[in-house]
């Protein structure tokens, strides 16, 4: 017989109907019991899987409840499919472990039909993730993270950052970066740096700035270049306003070439300790100064009147 069934039922009345029963049927579904069908069904290799309509059926219009005083053994061979239509639903192992292990993957997802919820993990002590493959990980709102030890990042291959707001970094210890390749930075918009302590910058290879546009420097304090090799500049105006003293220091040679020398000054010292001219043509002009000091001096009714004439060739 294709429909027969043994069924122990318990209905809440005489007249009740099956969705109004408890009862436990082991057999196929009979005519009455099709309403009772869920349409829950799992997957097979990929393939959804539907019930036959056959074997163990426990059904309850009330609260189901099994207490096992020693282990629990389920062993399912075509999938597993557990619906809560209304509530919460809680696992939870007092003592012990709770492993969690599928073949073709793990997916945890909270929130249905467009509605919000939350995924919370929280362990007492270390959380650890292997990732084997490809990891992606979007957020769609605010994130924010919070480490109060150590932490180490290793990265070996392409990395690829994209922001596209603010940044603010904020650093109160000790910053450390270390780069042993080559560093290209592209800055499309205005960068502002501000440090409130000292600064030190130290480079061993080569460095090349191009600026292209308004270069300013402010310093307010004292500013020293120690420079151990050739210094090349070359500007089309350059202009340099002290206002105090400026010196200049070349033990082997000061070499300068010009094409009009203007220089204005109230006191002119030079010492040269020896003039060296070379060429096939030498020119020299001399110019006639005539100096005049005049002192008078002036007692009752005698006047005197003294001067001093020198000539200089």
């Amino acid at each position: 017989m294709p429909n027969a069934y043994t069924r122990l039922v318990v209905p809440d009345s005489l007249t009740s109907p099956l969705t109004e029963s408890t009862y436990l049927r082991l057999g196929s579904y009979s005519d009455e019991e099709a309403k009772l069908v869920t349409g829950i069904t799992t997957t097979i290799s990929e393939s959804p899987h539907e019930s036959d309509n056959a074997g163990l059926l426990a059904f309850t219009n009330h609260d189901c409840q099994a207490n096992v005083e020693g282990a629990a053994l389920l062993k399912i061979g075509r999938g597993q499919t557990t619906e809560v239509a209304n509530g919460n639903s809680l696992h939870r192992v007092a003592k012990g472990t709770y492993e969690m292990a599928a073949e073709n993957g793990v997916s945890i997802s909270a929130g249905a039909n467009g509605t919000h919820a939350d995924v919370i993990l929280t362990a007492s002590n270390s959380v650890k993730l292997i990732n084997n493959g490809d990891k992606i990980d979007r957020t769609g709102g605010n994130s924010e993270k919070r480490v109060m030890g150590t932490t180490k990042e290793y990265y070996k291959g392409q990395r690829y950052t994209c922001m596209s707001g603010l940044a603010i970094t904020l650093t109160m210890g000790l910053n450390v970066s270390v780069f042993l390749g080559a560093t290209t930075t592209i800055k499309a918009g205005r960068d502002y740096s501000i440090s409130l302590g000292g600064q030190v910058s130290l480079t061993t290879g080569a460095k090349f700035e191009f600026v292209y546009g308004c270069d300013t420097k402010i310093v307010a304090g004292d500013t020293s270049t120690l420079l151990l090799g050739l210094d090349f500049k070359s500007a089309v105006s350059d202009t340099k306003i002290l206002s105090n003293s400026d010196f200049k220091l070349a033990p082997v040679e000061d070499l300068k070439v010009v094409g009009r020398d203007v220089k204005t000054c109230e006191t002119s010292v030079s010492v040269t300790n020896e003039d060296v001219c070379q060429g096939t043509i030498s020119t020299e002009q001399y110019e006639l100064v005539n100096r005049a000091a005049e002192i008078s001096s002036s007692t009752g009714d005698k006047e005197v009147i003294q001067k001093n004439s020198v000539v200089i060739l």
